[in-house]
């Protein structure tokens, strides 16, 4: 018998008691006073009377409180059972996450069984109190104690929409294996009909895939089915080879507009369908690719629908050369351009190039000779000049310096020549399957090809002159502010053009300015200007502003304008105004239409252990009529969470980094 302060431990469990009797032939105690059961991993056990086989650790206790270190749960239960070290049985269980002294929500269940070997509890006649207030009743509830996958019911997720009425439901989580798990969710749309969602993953060591269908049987609506399906899957098939899938369908062009609920989303003019494979080596790449599109607005023709590249192969090879070396890189592509309605045919486009380039601390320049050819083999009724092409060389001379000032921030002033000659080639009687004239930006002021895509290369004799300031910290080289300004001079028209017999004359481009900076890691802004100088006036023009004074608070602004057709504020912001209360809006206008594109506005309140948000959103669908719905969603920190609501400003920052222009492989 140990009295007064008594201990006893045992692997990693530990009694403490005011009395402990020992049965040293039964191997079982007997303790009494101030009881409490401790492990190492931290959970903890109290009562005043505890009987324990030591052997099977098998025993029980009187009126207890409990906490577990796993999800910070605690409690209490008027009796306890233990069935081993990792199971324990309670009856008459009080069950919360919430700290002590704040019992905001909790379960009241008559029996509660918690299985740490499978991190898991289970409730039978569990009730869920919010304020002490019954909520919901389970005759059988199961829960994970921990942050492991478990297979049971999710919370249920409840909204209305002007689209679909009321919609409830009750998505199943099935952990299949540690790397296969589904997720089928019934949901019940009251002007639509019944709806099932499903989303299988899986993950192994060389690849992964995630693969989601819907079906909603005989809409209400429509009278028919509606479905949609995609499917993704990555893979590394090691020694440079890697493939990749994603495949995306739906039963009709309507679908995405009547059941998502996100502009990004809705507003897709066709959802691709693409599979590849690839090698990479240090000299050489190599792509194999199966491109094909499901167009899905219906103001699209079929003959000016995306066309299918079934297939599409590149090489490319660039070998290693040393500092002031002559460098080689040789680039093809063959496409098999499909499509139901207008031409088709196979281009096949080779690009050979050696350039020498001569780099220093303050400067560089670099020339580069470079050779296009361009060979298609059409599909003509009756046959005619099926079988065009063209070749035509091209000359660039890069050079640039870079001054440096120091100070309390090192200023550079970085000028640029870059000096392009293409001689002009005859290309009207060649097809475009699929180029365009990119968006000019300060980038794009060095392309060698006016256009993107692979069917044109433009002549020009041309000279971009340009220049970058920039302020960079002294001590860590931080850049705070860059400024960037640039314009090109032609020396001769232009003859290639998109449109046949079409001449571009003007003798400069437009003048395009770049402005970035970051300020005391609160503020953050970036500008272009694209400046017509013939007609003095903007014809593009981008204005991006972001305050974060903290980590919970950010307000992201964005004005748009182009060519006097299109002309959007975005403005999104993230605030608490108390402690517990925060405000979130976002809003997309079109100030050329005067009307909402997207927007919602909602508040959340988050307590210590249990959090209430509310949103109400509006946007604009394709019918150019506005959809309102209402989001609403409650969560029981550590049990559950129900309904949805839209992504914070925090992941929808408008400042995200800008896409860079491309044209394709031949450039």
């Amino acid at each position: 018998m140990l009295t007064g302060d008594a201990e006893l431990q045992r692997e990693d469990q530990r009694i403490l008691a005011d009395q402990i009797v020992y049965d040293r032939a039964e191997n079982h105690l007997e303790a009494k006073g101030n009881v409490r059961l401790e492990n190492l991993q931290g959970d903890r056990f109290r009562t005043e009377q505890l009987f324990l086989d030591l052997d099977q650790f098998i025993g029980y206790s009187s009126q207890s409180t409990y906490s577990l270190a796993s999800n910070n749960a605690r409690g209490d239960a008027q009796s306890i059972e233990l069935a081993g070290k990792e199971r324990v049985s309670l009856s008459k269980v009080r069950y919360t996450t919430c700290p002590p002294g704040r019992d905001d929500w909790f379960l009241s269940v008559g029996h509660l069984t918690l299985d740490k070997t499978r991190n898991v509890g289970v409730a039978r006649n569990a009730v869920v109190r919010f304020k002490r207030t019954p909520l919901f009743y389970w005759p059988y509830l199961r829960f994970p104690i921990s942050d492991q996958r478990q297979t049971g019911f999710l919370a249920p997720e409840l909204g209305k929409s002007t689209k679909n009425g009321v919609e409830f439901g009750w998505p199943f989580y099935w952990n299949i294996a540690p790397n296969y798990d589904a997720t089928i969710t019934p949901r019940i749309l009251s002007d639509r009909g019944l709806q099932t969602q499903a989303e299988f993953r899986y993950l192994g060591r060389p690849f992964q895939g995630q693969l989601d269908a819907e079906f909603l049987p005989n809409d209400d609506q429509t009278r028919t089915d509606r479905w949609a399906g995609k499917y993704a899957h990555r893979h590394n098939f090691g020694r440079g080879w890697s493939g990749q899938v994603d495949y995306a369908k739906v039963s009709d062009d309507q679908y995405l507009d009547d059941f998502k609920n996100n502009l990004a989303i809705t507003s897709l003019t066709s959802l691709p369908q693409d599979a590849w494979v690839n090698y990479t080596s240090r000299v050489w790449y190599f792509r194999a690719r199966a491109l094909a599109y499901q167009t899905i607005d219906p103001t699209i023709t079929p003959a000016n629908e995306p066309y299918d590249r079934l297939p599409q192969l590149n090489l490319s090879a660039r070998p290693p050369s040393r500092p002031g070396h002559p460098g080689l890189f040789f680039e093809s592509e063959f496409n098999n351009f499909r499509r139901d309605e207008g031409l088709t045919g196979e281009r096949l486009g080779l690009k050979l190039s050696v350039d020498w380039p001569f780099r220093k601390s303050y400067g560089f320049v670099i020339p580069k000779v470079s050779v296009y050819n361009l060979d298609y083999d059409l599909d003509l009724d009756p046959p005619q000049d099926d079988a065009p092409g063209v070749t035509v060389p091209a000359f660039s001379l890069d050079n640039g310096l870079v001054f440096e000032r120091q100070g309390r921030f090192i200023q550079t002033l970085e000028p640029r020549l870059y000096y392009l000659n293409v001689p002009f080639r005859d290309q009207d009687d060649l097809p475009n399957f699929d180029t365009s004239l990119p968006t000019l930006a300060f980038d794009n002021l060095f392309r060698e090809n006016r256009f993107l895509g692979g069917d044109r290369v433009g002549d020009t004799n041309q000279l971009t002159a340009a220049i970058t300031t920039r302020l960079l910290g002294a001590a860590d080289g931080v850049e705070h502010l860059r400024f960037s300004l640039g314009q090109i001079y032609y020396f001769k028209d232009r003859k290639v053009n998109l449109a046949s017999g079409t001449v571009a004359a003007r003798e400069t481009s437009d003048l395009v300015a770049e402005i970035a900076a970051r300020f005391a890691e609160k503020w953050y802004g970036r500008a272009t200007v694209q400046w017509n100088n013939d007609i003095r006036e903007t014809e593009r023009s981008d204005f991006f502003l972001q305050y974060q004074p903290a980590a919970n608070k950010i307000v992201n602004f964005r004005y748009s304008f182009q060519n006097e057709d299109f002309e959007q504020v975005d403005l999104s912001a993230l605030w608490p105004v108390s402690r517990r209360w925060t405000l979130a809006a976002s809003s997309s206008y079109s100030l050329e239409d005067s009307r909402n594109l997207e927007s919602y506005a909602g508040f959340q309140y988050r307590s210590c252990c249990w959090a209430l948000r509310f949103f109400a959103r509006r946007r604009l669908d394709s019918e150019q009529q506005q959809v309102n719905d209402v989001l609403l969603q409650f969560e029981l920190t550590g049990l559950a969470r129900l309904g949805d609501v839209p992504d914070s400003p925090l992941r929808q920052s408008v400042f995200a980094p800008s896409k860079g222009f491309g044209s394709g492989p031949l450039r």
